[in-house]
């Protein structure tokens, strides 16, 4: 669907946490800093996993496979996220895209915050990103302001910490929701919280109940934690941004916003995604 309209672009904060290659040919996932924690996966030689946090001689991980756990340093190889061309990645919530390189031209379309550009040329009005854009049955070139996106190389590159979830939420606070919906146009419970973590390097599944089998449980929230909620099963899901409040995408004809804890939703779990005592930078 082509854009028409163009929208209050928010700049959207995020962190690029590093990639470790698995260096050796079978290694132990822990559930704990520990070699005599309980084992919860295991990664083979050649993978790529997330760096999230560190403690000691230890690294939290996210693996292929999106699971969690703690993984000795000295069995990996710890090195930025590689490209061979320069690359750009879009920081406001929405970009839009120009049939020119000015910016009274003509929106052909829209591209969310996170999405990688490549391509680095000069315009009328400025620095663009000249791209290749489909239009119907064929392709034209479409042009991104630079201005709207940041080097990826700029973005810090370390471990998210539970403040760079809430700064990334901050963008969308005022998005309505959409069922289905994952961008600034639109978006529902669980898109809201994919899209936080996604921003910050962390995978979740797309739907809250599937969300909710990932982490581990925890009996009090700490900011960046998620609430889940529902009658009989997980129907919703939230971020917490304290014990007992949180920003969450509530229901059809609503917004982002910010919530509290009561009896109008039961709670079901909070779950935590992220190590303690993650590095501050």
């Amino acid at each position: 669907m082509e854009a028409t309209q163009l929208t209050t672009r928010t700049r959207v904060a995020m962190v690029w946490p590093e990639l470790a290659t698995v260096a050796s040919g079978v290694v132990d996932v822990r559930a704990e800093a520990d070699d005599a924690a309980e084992l919860v996966d295991q990664a083979h030689f050649g993978e790529q996993l997330r760096v999230l946090g560190e403690r000691g001689e230890w690294l939290y991980v996210q693996g292929e496979d999106d699971y969690f756990g703690w993984i000795r340093s000295d069995t990996l190889s710890v090195e930025s996220d590689p490209h061979p061309d320069p690359l750009w990645i879009v920081a406001t919530t929405l970009a839009p895209v120009r049939a020119d390189a000015a910016a009274d031209a003509e929106i052909i379309g829209e591209i969310p915050a996170g999405a990688r550009l490549s391509e680095l040329a000069s315009g009328d009005a400025g620095d663009w990103l000249v791209l290749s854009w489909r239009r119907g049955k064929g392709f034209r070139r479409g042009y991104v302001a630079a201005a709207d996106t940041a080097p990826l190389d700029d973005l810090p590159r370390r471990p998210p910490t539970p403040a760079d979830l809430l700064a990334t939420a901050q963008a969308f606070i005022g998005s309505r929701y959409v069922w289905g919906g994952t961008t600034e146009r639109g978006l529902d419970c669980s898109g809201f919280v994919q899209q936080v973590y996604r921003l910050n390097g962390v995978g979740l599944p797309r739907d809250a109940d599937q969300q909710a089998v990932f982490g581990r449980p925890v009996e009090r929230a700490s900011p960046g934690d998620l609430f889940f909620f529902g009658a009989e099963r997980v129907t919703h899901v939230a971020l917490a941004t304290s014990e007992s409040e949180f920003l969450h995408a509530p229901q059809s004809g609503a917004v982002v916003e910010r919530g509290k804890l009561g009896p109008e939703r039961r709670l079901r779990t909070i779950r935590r995604y992220l190590p303690e005592n993650v590095r501050e930078t």
